[in-house]
């Protein structure tokens, strides 16, 4: 090409770039308006990205603190954790709903609405959002006979269901630290579990968990007020006040009734009121439980407790035949808070001699809750049963029965809510999702 074409060919292309010029902003901003578009709806959906965020973990807490509480009203509980935690949120949430199913499934849904600062020009004033969550609670260690045979190999056997024994067990299965055998029933239990071997017994698991005492701590609860005294005393169940020699102390959620040495039950009767307005503690310093012959005794929302330096016997004896009788019936304490709810008999896990219990023919014994005597080797001749809750857990050193032994237990979801008998989760409660 000559120069003077070149020439002419670049004064052409200087006029058509300063002619176009205008034609340029115009399309610039046109691309910018979808451009700011999209940056404002970013930064619309990140907020609603992290209030679903927020929405999610707030729901998951308020289940868990619903389940945990246990109580017939578990939803309302966890409503008010989630609508604490919503508090200052800015969120429009609606109620969350709450629900459970008998395989210990409980579910949680909640939506909530959050508003917009920039996709309100396109008449999307706010963005919904939803949460859901599943927590699943282990079946409890439902055992109504449970045995620590503490400090024993594998091998030793902790239960045994010896001699001609009647036994039913409703709802409920045994368990052993060490090993279980079923030679003269098979317990008729939804399972038998050992950490040994279950010899013999209904439905039986072997080298299962050692399942760890969670009623030891209880113990710290345990106040005295006796001293060196222990001259022991009577109660004749049949008269309506407590005797004097009984130490009262007024607790927060309770009243203690302090005995100083052994206590002999007797006559027919509620001990402490028929109709209790509160829970009550009857604690036996440095001596034994009596049960005279031909008493029938009863406590209501009463939990009694053994302590004492170990060196005076801790027993609960009952007379053991030949025309003698007794019948102790229990039931616990069942306010919530009190550190004794759920319990019926509770041993001081510090008393570690004196303290095996042989009950004769001559026994009926009836409880509801925690019948707790981690070092007493029980050896049962009588009748044991559970009580109008039907929810019972004895826990033991060892366990056996003897003879023509009616034992007659089990455990009803809604009688061991009711009285708040607590019991060990091998799994504990956890999300599933």
């Amino acid at each position: 090409m000559s120069t003077r074409s070149r020439r002419t060919s670049g004064m052409w292309f200087s006029r058509f770039v300063r002619h176009s010029g205008g034609s340029v902003m115009p399309l610039f901003a046109l691309a910018v308006i979808p451009v700011l578009g999209l940056i404002g709806a970013s930064v619309d959906y990140s907020r609603a990205a992290a209030a679903r965020s927020k929405l999610q973990a707030s729901l998951d807490a308020a289940l868990l603190a619903g389940v945990k509480d246990g109580s017939a009203g578990w939803s309302d509980v966890a409503t008010a954790v989630f609508n604490a935690d919503m508090t200052g949120m800015g969120l429009a949430a609606a109620i969350p709903s709450f629900t459970s199913d008998a395989n210990g499934r409980y579910s949680a849904t909640v939506s909530a609405s959050v508003s917009t600062m920039f996709l309100t020009v396109m008449s999307m004033s706010s963005i919904n959002v939803a949460a859901a969550s599943v927590a699943l609670a282990s079946t409890p260690e439902n055992s109504c006979i449970l045995s620590y045979d503490n400090g024993k190999a594998l091998s030793d056997v902790g239960m045994n269901f010896g001699g001609a024994p009647s036994i039913l067990l409703a709802g409920c299965g045994v368990r052993s630290n060490t090993s279980l055998s079923c030679n003269g029933h098979n317990g008729g239990a939804t399972a038998s579990i050992a950490a040994g071997s279950a010899t013999g017994c209904s439905n039986p698991h072997s080298y299962a968990r050692v399942v760890p005492d969670i009623y030891a701590a209880l113990a710290s609860n345990i106040t005295t007020q006796c001293g060196l005294l222990h001259p022991g005393l009577t109660w004749n169940a049949g008269v309506p006040t407590v005797p004097t020699a009984v130490k009262v102390v007024t607790k927060t959620n309770y009243t203690e009734y302090h005995v100083c040495g052994d206590l002999t039950l007797s006559g027919t009767g509620t001990l402490i009121s028929s109709a209790p307005t509160a829970d009550s503690v009857i604690v036996i310093e440095n001596g034994g439980l009596t049960l005279a012959n031909s008493a029938a005794v009863s406590t209501l929302r009463t939990a009694i407790v053994l302590t004492g330096s170990g060196t005076s016997p801790a027993v609960i004896d009952f007379p053991n035949g030949n025309g003698q009788s007794a019948t102790l019936n229990l039931s616990p304490p069942t306010t919530t808070g009190n550190p004794w709810q759920g319990v019926a008999i509770y041993q001081d896990p510090r008393q570690t001699s004196f303290v095996a219990d042989k009950w004769g023919p001559g026994a009926t014994f009836n409880a509801d809750g925690l019948v707790y005597l981690p070092r007493a080797d029980i050896t049962m001749s009588g009748i044991a049963a559970s009580g109008n809750y039907h929810c019972t857990k004895f826990a033991t050193n060892t366990f056996d029965t003897n003879g023509n032994v009616n034992l007659n237990f089990g455990q009803d979801s809604g009688g061991c809510n009711t009285v708040g008998l607590k019991q060990w989760n091998e799994v504990p409660l956890h999300l599933a999702q």
